[in-house]
């Protein structure tokens, strides 16, 4: 008899309110967050600064545990900082005195793995970022691309059922940023895990994600969600992802949400 194998990383957001005080009066920042993402889906989140996507970031990783409503993973009340919930900022935050190899065994110190297993996940996950090569460099000799990478593997070897990207590519050149958005694609294919992107870049958002997340400020919430039912891989010349980056750059007009000018006036819209 066949048995269906349970797929993990779903996230229910629901009904979610954040409050920070300021100067001791309460100030919302998020405001009615819904949001149910399916195990392996891609979700991209675009806003200005100060429309709380960030601080939902932070919810979904466990570092802060005052909000209102719930936020279930796998249908479990969140629960402080996980292994099953790995996360990459925009600084690789990569330790100098290690090597490669050594940054990312420290993410498995408190795991119940072998040597043996610990040492298998490190390889493999060198292979998946393509630096095996370079096991055995620090941080000061890889570049700004390579180290992100390093950050990626790092955020991987726990097996985490869901990645949470902060921003990752942000301080990248536009090259290195191209190169490294066409890897996460290579190696989310592989590895199937449920992945919430974080980004101020609208061609990047719809370039990665299942669906793109558009959130407005004061407070933050959602406005809008625009499904991108594109085939993988994706390719940026792709014209059906110009017009779906033209769409979401419509909502820019009001400055609701943070973006490159460039970016409008390719379109014909101002400020």
């Amino acid at each position: 008899m066949n048995q269906q194998v349970k797929a993990f990383g779903q996230v229910e957001i629901k009904q979610l309110d954040k409050f920070f005080l300021r100067q001791g009066e309460p100030l919302q920042v998020l405001d009615q967050i819904n949001l149910n993402i399916q195990p392996g889906e891609f979700i991209s989140i675009v806003g200005n600064s100060g429309c709380g996507k960030s601080t939902l970031l932070r919810l979904l990783v466990g570092l802060d545990a005052e909000f209102k409503g719930s936020i279930l993973i796998d249908g479990k009340a969140i629960e402080g900082t996980s292994l099953e919930r790995g996360i990459v900022f925009q600084d690789h935050r990569l330790f100098p005195w290690l090597n490669v190899e050594q940054n990312i065994a420290l993410a498995l110190e408190k795991s119940a793995y072998s040597k043996a297993e610990k040492q298998a996940l490190i390889d493999y996950h060198l292979e998946l970022v393509q630096l095996s090569a370079f096991k055995h460099s620090y941080p000061s000799e890889l570049s700004g691309g390579m180290s992100q990478r390093v950050a990626i593997a790092r955020s991987l070897v726990n097996r985490p059922q869901i990645l949470l990207l902060d921003e990752p590519f942000g301080a990248l050149d536009a090259l290195t940023r191209a190169n490294l958005q066409q890897e996460l694609q290579r190696i989310l294919a592989s590895e199937k895990i449920t992945t919430i992107l974080v980004t101020h870049d609208v061609e990047e958002a719809v370039l990665l994600g299942d669906r793109v997340v558009v959130m407005q400020p004061n407070p933050g919430r959602i406005k809008r969600i625009v499904e991108v039912n594109l085939e993988r891989p994706r390719k940026r010349e792709d014209f059906r992802l110009a017009a779906l980056k033209n769409d979401i750059l419509v909502d820019f007009k009001d400055k609701q949400i943070e973006v490159e000018p460039h970016e409008l006036a390719q379109y014909g819209l101002t400020w």
